[in-house]
């Protein structure tokens, strides 16, 4: 098991590295670490514009609900920030997803998603691959089957994986997982970009569009909204969504770098909420 970089672990909090040493498979700790040093920079600009006092990375820990669900607190060993004590929850959504090396989270003001039953915020990040006339067939409702099987065969792939990201954003954003059926959630790609004042996004859009996601009644109950993001990245689809009608986004992706560069994980690229 390879150790990680005094550079990349200098931001976790006690509890986080203790959480990363008992991991033992590598692509695991790789994974999970680049996931929690992302979500801490979401999460520290974030709390910066609810809050706006100095927010170290090393003070806010991404921890996990019983049920796995990442939230972010000050972590105990920090000193006091703003109103908040070492150890409480700090009030702003945080999403995590990984693929291939690549991590893209999320991180909003909790408002009141954030109190609810439900997470409130859900991010998806997925790599274009082929996926099976069988798996649209299987796990798409008839709707969305149609727009897959209209599509150019150029454009199959993107958006075969689109619908698929957003669905599992959306479950994300609702604290139910792959647990229900996925054909009860409906995603429709609308063209282009979200509208600003619908889509508070900070800062402005930069390759993000808007999707619309419907659900049974059995998934969200009538009269809720959900809202949903997808943008491409090279070879990769990402895709989130919120059920705070008011509350401005910020996400980021990060590349891993391979196993021959030294240093600290990437910048974040393609940063356009």
């Amino acid at each position: 098991r390879p150790p990680a970089r005094a550079a990349h672990v200098e931001p976790l909090t006690l509890g986080e590295r203790a959480r990363l040493d008992g991991m033992a498979i590598p692509k695991r700790r790789a994974d999970w670490l680049l996931g929690r040093l992302t979500a801490k920079a979401v999460a520290a600009r974030a709390l910066a514009e609810l809050f706006p006092v100095a927010w170290p990375e090393g003070a806010v820990e991404i921890a996990n609900e019983r049920g796995g669900a990442p939230f972010a607190r000050l972590a105990p060993e920090a000193g006091p920030i703003g109103p908040f004590a070492p150890g409480e929850r700090l009030p702003v959504l945080v999403s995590i997803s990984h693929a291939e090396g690549r991590a893209l989270c999320a991180a909003a003001p909790a408002g009141e998603a954030g109190r609810g039953r439900s997470p409130g915020l859900g991010i998806d990040l997925g790599g274009v691959e082929a996926l099976s006339d069988g798996f649209v067939d299987t796990f798409f409702a008839e709707d969305e089957q149609r727009l897959v099987h209209g599509a150019a065969p150029a454009d199959r792939a993107l958006l075969v994986n689109l619908v698929w990201c957003a669905k599992e954003a959306v479950l994300k954003a609702l604290g139910l997982g792959l647990t229900v059926d996925t054909r009860d959630v409906r995603i429709v790609p609308e063209p282009g970009a979200p509208a600003g004042r619908a889509w508070p996004l900070a800062p402005a859009c930069g390759g993000w569009r808007a999707f619309a996601a419907t659900c049974a009644p059995a998934v969200l109950p009538p009269g809720e909204q959900l809202r949903g993001i997808w943008r491409p990245f090279p070879g990769f689809v990402g895709a989130l969504a919120i059920a705070e009608a008011r509350a401005p986004v910020r996400a980021a992706v990060t590349a891993w770098p391979t196993p021959r560069t030294s240093g600290a994980p990437a910048a974040p690229t393609g940063a356009g909420a």
